[in-house]
């Protein structure tokens, strides 16, 4: 494989339209949501179960009776009383087994009248809460396209080519593996945010290599899963703006995902880079991630992505592949 193309690939393009525009804000609402309600309940497991019934609710009731006016706030008012309904529901078992009638208020639970808002992004707090240390690297990444990412189980299943029953039980394992370790809904203590940010970094990295070389199956690429990796590796560089490695990852998808029109030929084999129409690439992207890796150079110091994103943009600014500038040695 030609330097620049190692370890990464894409896949089918999304569809368009009012529909696919609906499914898109839904999906960058849905982590701003699932954070308004685990900030004011606690319960990330129930809070994220409700999210997703909201999400469901809106992608069923907004085609027929039109987008709110203020879609976020539909989305948290929907999911709190969702919550508010399982927490009955478990407080009521709780109580014929004896335990406390005040159990709907621990773990950060609202006071009462107290509502969840709909001005804050806490997007970055839950992407680095399902990259929990105490999580294997497939349930981080199970979990955060199914929190982050907005995707239902078996858009998971799908993306990842496994089995419904597989993604059910990562995920289950993984919010009570959240539940279990007690972590607060909040930014972790300067000393742990470093290595939790490092992994959401390589989880997202992880969503976008499935993307680009796909592992399974018998497409050789899938864009769908590479977008949505660039999609949330956006959310988290609009968090982070400041740091050097989240700019260089985002350069490095931008930069190598320009080029995946070109990529193959029409019966789905792989074009190498040397043999790929150029004219193809898209210059909007390389014109977006040469500027994001250049910005981050200088900050240092410099991390992998950066460097891996560097070495993309020397291939992508060539005009030919014998016009790519030799390695230093």
């Amino acid at each position: 494989m030609p330097p620049g193309e190692a370890g990464f690939g894409a896949g089918a393009g999304s569809g368009s339209g009012a529909g696919f525009e609906a499914e898109g804000l839904l999906r960058t609402l849905a982590p701003q949501v699932l954070g308004a309600v685990v900030r004011r309940y606690g319960h990330f497991d129930l809070a994220e179960d409700a999210t997703q019934e909201a999400l469901l609710a809106a992608s069923v009731q907004w085609p027929r009776d039109g987008q709110p006016q203020n879609p976020k706030a539909w989305l948290i008012s929907v999911a709190s009383r969702r919550l508010t309904d399982m927490l009955r529901s478990e407080q009521a078992r709780r109580r014929r087994e004896g335990a406390s009638a005040e159990w709907v208020l621990t773990n950060g639970g609202p006071q009462p009248g107290e509502r969840p808002t709909a001005d804050a992004d806490d997007t970055l707090i839950v992407l680095l809460m399902c990259c929990h240390p105490s999580l294997s690297t497939a349930s981080q990444v199970a979990l955060t396209l199914r929190a982050v990412g907005g995707l239902n189980t078996a858009e998971i299943a799908r993306a990842l080519l496994g089995s419904e029953q597989t993604v059910t039980r990562r995920i289950t394992r993984a919010k009570q593996s959240i539940k279990d370790s007690g972590v607060p809904f909040a930014l972790p203590a300067p000393g742990d945010l470093e290595g939790r940010l490092r992994a959401a970094l390589r989880v997202l990295y992880l969503i976008f290599n499935e993307g680009y070389a796909a592992t399974a199956g018998t497409a050789l690429m899938r864009a769908d899963l590479a977008e949505e990796a660039i999609r949330l590796t956006r959310a988290l560089h609009a968090a982070l703006p400041g740091d050097a490695e989240v700019s260089g990852l985002l350069a490095l998808m931008l930069l190598v995902h320009a080029r995946h029109l070109a990529r193959t030929a029409p019966d789905g084999a792989l074009i190498p880079m040397a043999e790929q129409d150029r004219s193809r690439w898209d210059q909007a992207l390389i014109a977006e991630g040469i500027a994001l890796v250049t910005a981050a150079l200088p900050r240092g110091p410099t991390g992998p992505y950066q460097l891996q994103a560097a070495i993309a943009a020397v291939h992508d600014e060539a005009a030919s592949a014998d016009g790519t500038p030799p390695p230093v040695v």
